[in-house]
């Protein structure tokens, strides 16, 4: 009996310890600090999930693409995900962030209009010239329907306007030069004069921006179409780009209201408005464009701002035309004459001097942007020659 007691009591013992360590373990689960609350505020995971970490993208925004320096953007619409491919279609106006050392610097672009030599000196604002040779369209590779969305965006981005309001300041000085006044048709003529005698250059990888075209003294098709449209908009006018797939070429076109539907040129409409071509690559009268364009599948037309002057000259230009394509008719006919003449040993002198005339007359009136004097030399070309007009009957 005496051995059962000293057996029971370290029983006894031993079975409330381990009771009171249950209990307290049961408390544990059921309060704040136990594993009951632990697993509720855990990611709900069974047993065979694991956790996966996902690295938070860094925001940034295109300025900091550019300069390598984060600086806060405008609004959340600025912003990008850095881990993002760049969206073409998607264009971000320039941001302009001035900095310590930048300055106004100045080029002087020379041209002929009217048979009168200009020199105009342009400001350019460096801090707006430094955000548009660093922006991110410089790497875009583009199809017909991106430059179409782009090349829209970069006339109308706000950042190229004091760009623009300083180079109409000097154009607009001109067209007052002298207490005279260029009517509206004239100063068009004039502007477009400008942009044609700035030198071509297509070797530049990329889009230079107008304030570009004008500070480098050079620019492609597409570059010089995007500052002359950016003028003329600006100046009021109903002006278009017009892009050309087959031709890989964008050119601007002036808005018209054609007097008749059998226009002796091309006339480029979106079924709403009319354009005539504007070659901006070299000097040429406003709608003469280069002879294959007369077959060219018909182009992409993005109107440019809100203007609504249109050009007035348009039967004047379709007379020179009419008349320049007689004479390249007539040049044909006296080649056959010559060749048929040289033939039979009876040649004339005048024939030779009547085809060297025409010839001239052409690459004269191809070579200019003064309406009046291709005229002129129209006329001067038609004065009687023993074998004028020979293709007229």
């Amino acid at each position: 009996m005496i051995m059962s007691r000293k057996i029971f009591l370290p029983v006894l013992c031993i079975l409330l310890v381990v009771g009171c360590t249950i209990i307290a373990g049961c408390s544990e689960l059921l309060t704040g600090a136990g594993p009951a609350t632990k697993y509720a505020s855990s990611s709900q995971m069974s047993p065979t999930q694991t956790q996966t970490i996902v690295p938070t993208p860094i925001v940034t925004t295109l300025n900091t693409l550019a300069s390598g320096t984060l600086v806060p953007g405008p609004s959340p619409a600025a912003e990008i995900m850095a881990t993002q491919p760049v969206d073409i279609s998607s264009y971000h106006p320039l941001r302009v962030i001035p900095q310590s050392g930048d300055k106004i610097e100045y080029r002087t672009v020379k041209f002929r209009f009217r048979s009168v030599d200009n020199s105009l000196k342009i400001p350019v604002n460096m801090s707006i010239y430094r955000a548009a040779s660093t922006s991110g369209i410089k790497q875009m590779i583009m199809d017909d329907k991106d430059s179409v969305l782009v090349y829209g965006q970069i006339v109308a981005d706000p950042a190229m306007d004091p760009f623009y309001n300083d180079a109409i300041k000097e154009l607009r000085n001109l067209r007052y030069k002298g207490g005279k006044m260029l009517s509206d048709d004239e100063y068009l003529e004039m502007v477009v004069s400008f942009v044609q005698q700035i030198p071509y250059d297509n070797t530049t990888p990329g889009v230079r921006y107008p304030i570009e075209v004008i500070y480098d003294q050079k620019g492609d098709s597409d570059e010089k179409s995007i500052l002359l449209a950016g003028l003329l908009s600006r100046e009021g006018y109903d002006v278009g780009l017009l892009v050309f797939p087959s031709m890989k070429n964008v050119v601007p076109g002036i808005g018209i209201h054609p007097a008749t539907n059998k226009q002796s040129f091309r006339v480029f409409s979106d079924g709403n408005r009319d354009y005539m071509y504007i070659e901006p690559r070299t000097t040429r009268l406003i709608g003469f464009y280069p002879d294959e364009y007369n077959t060219a599948s018909k182009p992409i037309i993005v109107p440019v701002g809100n203007g609504k002057l249109t050009y007035g000259q348009v039967n004047y230009v379709m007379s020179i035309f009419t008349d320049l394509n007689s004479i390249k008719r007539n040049v044909v006919a006296l080649e056959e004459k010559i060749l048929d003449a040289q033939a039979n040993n009876m040649t004339h002198q005048w024939d030779f001097d009547t085809y060297d005339s025409y010839k001239k007359t052409i690459e004269a009136v191809e070579s200019t942007n003064d309406r009046v004097k291709a005229m002129m030399d129209i006329q001067e070309s038609e004065l009687p020659h023993n074998s004028a007009c020979v293709s007229c009957n």
